[in-house]
């Protein structure tokens, strides 16, 4: 089997993260700066080796593990594939700015009892990824989560003989405001009011189970706006986009 890997880091890595508490209600966010490139190419037959003189047999096995999470904004991959024939191509790009610093208003009107906090983050992130796969055999098992700040949508094909799939996934986040309002005891409302965009298309043919599902949630933290699962079993095509966007006024939409 022939796999290689390409990774460019344009920009060194520069770790930072910020931290806040109102009465119960906390959030830790972290980020960096960074720039980064991911090419990767495998074509081969998964097929088990002699690992000793008396010809004991391994069985052959292929495996991938992916983590990617930047500000809330990345991807998760697993796949492990039995005896076949595989054939993957994959380009993944991220860039995050973590410069800016964080602003924290706190506002008390004379006479109120109640005080509003203001957040602003202005930490930018972009990852894009394209994916292609092939895979004739035994059985392959391909999950992958796609998120970002409280959206994502999960695609898992498992136990698949068959395997064919074209994916392609685009996350965008601008910018962060979280508003929040509190008395002398605890906080008593919060808005989770990012600038982000997720959109996601694949198309595929399966032999095996599948699994889809989303979900976007709202600027209560809560609350969520829509969601889906779709389960899918035997030989089938599919194709399927979602996009989720929201801005400061969280306005969004899902088709």
């Amino acid at each position: 089997m022939t796999s290689s890997s390409f990774i460019t880091l344009s920009t060194p890595v520069h770790a930072v993260s910020w931290y806040a508490r109102v009465g119960n209600w906390q959030i830790d966010r972290n980020s960096e700066t960074v720039n980064f490139t991911i090419e990767e190419y495998c074509h081969g037959n998964i097929t088990g080796i002699n690992t000793t003189p008396r010809g004991m047999m391994v069985d052959g096995i292929h495996s991938r593990y992916v983590n990617i999470d930047l500000n809330s904004v990345g991807v998760k991959q697993r796949r492990s594939a039995l005896k076949g024939d595989i054939k993957t191509e994959e380009y993944t790009n991220a860039s995050a700015e973590a410069e800016e610093p964080i602003t924290r208003n706190i506002l008390k009107l004379s006479g109120s009892p109640y005080y509003q906090f203001n957040f602003t983050e202005l930490w930018p992130v972009h990852l894009q990824s394209e994916r292609a796969l092939v895979y004739s055999g035994t059985m392959i098992n391909d999950l992958e989560l796609s998120k970002n700040n409280q959206d994502w949508v999960a695609m898992s094909f498992r136990r698949s003989p068959q395997l064919y799939s074209i994916r392609s996934c685009r996350m965008d986040l601008e910018r962060l405001n979280i508003s929040l309002l509190a008395d002398d005891d605890d906080a008593l409302q919060v808005e989770f009011l990012p600038v982000k965009s997720l959109n996601y298309s694949i198309q595929a043919f399966s032999s095996g189970r599948t699994g889809l599902s989303y979900a976007q949630r709202a600027s209560d933290m809560s609350s969520i706006i829509s969601q889906g699962e779709e389960l899918f079993y035997g030989n089938y095509s599919l194709a399927a986009a979602l996009n989720m966007s929201a801005s400061n006024k969280n306005a969004a939409s899902v088709t």
